[in-house]
């Protein structure tokens, strides 16, 4: 095609001096806009276009007597001018997602764009594009957190194995590795992944049984749950692995075991002002002793 020719002459270095000019002249304006904020590509594609017809009605874009020649040479620079333009809008007017995360031994609480509120356990993060969130009220989480929803369109946190749908409620999901819980405090919440759909209401915990990869419902204590919020851990029949988990991630400590924890199970609790009295609490009623040093526990 003449136009192709055209585009390998210019970027050869082997087009006329009054065809450069040209060139030149549109790319020198392009250099100038700014990215729009919340356009599509179609309105960046036409507020373009609109400025150099608008600049060259005025005399003061066209360096050369017009031809038909010269307008189909403008016409088509022109296009590949807001190519540029559009192209640089792709890769740049995509809003970055928001981050929020904890370390060891943390947890924040977070008002989101509709004023719900979120709480974010230690070692969790959730990310959402918040742009876009009168839209879409939806986020990614890891880890666990509490949310309080304002009522609303359809509020969806996203994790490895399920997605969770509010419209206006309060719930806790916890998401690490291959385990959800999700339980719910007030209204409805929707669990659901291509396998399965469940409707949870007040007072029903659903979580995921890796062995047999199925969802359990049952009920839950709200007294006992959720209450990482306020440093307070319960656990019902725990592995004890588990329980170490959650004992390094409050502590940011490294606990050292040389015993086999296949076979044992924690149900009790312990808070987290006090790592001596939770140490104490958790492996003394099991016949073992611990040994702080530094951030390391032995356990034995």
């Amino acid at each position: 095609m003449k136009e192709d020719k055209l585009i390998q002459d210019w970027l050869s270095d082997e087009v006329s001096a009054n065809e450069m000019a040209e060139m030149e002249q549109i790319l020198a304006f392009t250099e100038n806009l700014k990215v729009p904020e919340r356009k599509s590509k179609t309105d960046v594609w036409a507020d373009v276009l609109g400025k150099i017809n608008e600049e060259s009605s005025d005399n003061e874009f066209i360096l050369v007597p017009e031809t038909s020649t010269n307008r189909k040479w403008i016409a088509w620079v022109a296009s590949i001018a807001a190519l540029f333009f559009i192209g640089y809008f792709g890769m740049q007017g995509t809003p970055e997602p928001s981050i929020y995360s904890t370390e060891f031994a943390d947890n924040i609480t977070h008002s989101l764009p509709d004023n719900s509120v979120v709480t974010i356990n230690a070692q969790s993060s959730i990310s959402l594009i918040e742009e876009n969130w009168s839209n879409e009220r939806s986020l990614r989480l890891s880890g666990e957190a509490f949310f309080e929803v304002e009522p609303g369109s359809k509020f969806t946190v996203a994790t490895d194995l399920a997605e969770v749908s509010v419209l206006g409620t309060s719930f806790n999901v916890f998401s690490r590795d291959d385990e959800l819980i999700v339980s719910t405090f007030s209204g409805k919440v929707e669990v659901k992944n291509n396998e399965n759909t469940v409707v949870l209401e007040k007072g029903d915990q659903l979580t995921h049984v890796p062995a047999e990869n199925i969802w359990k419902v049952d009920r839950f204590n709200q007294n006992e749950t959720a209450t990482w919020r306020t440093g307070a851990f319960y656990f019902d029949t725990t592995p004890l692995q588990k329980v170490i988990d959650e004992l390094e991630r409050q502590f940011d400590i490294k606990i050292n075991v040389s015993i086999d924890l296949r076979d044992r199970f924690y149900s009790g609790y312990f808070s987290k002002t006090n790592l001596t009295e939770a140490l104490q609490l958790v492996f003394v009623p099991m016949g073992l002793t611990t040994e702080i040093e530094g951030n390391q526990v032995n356990v034995q």
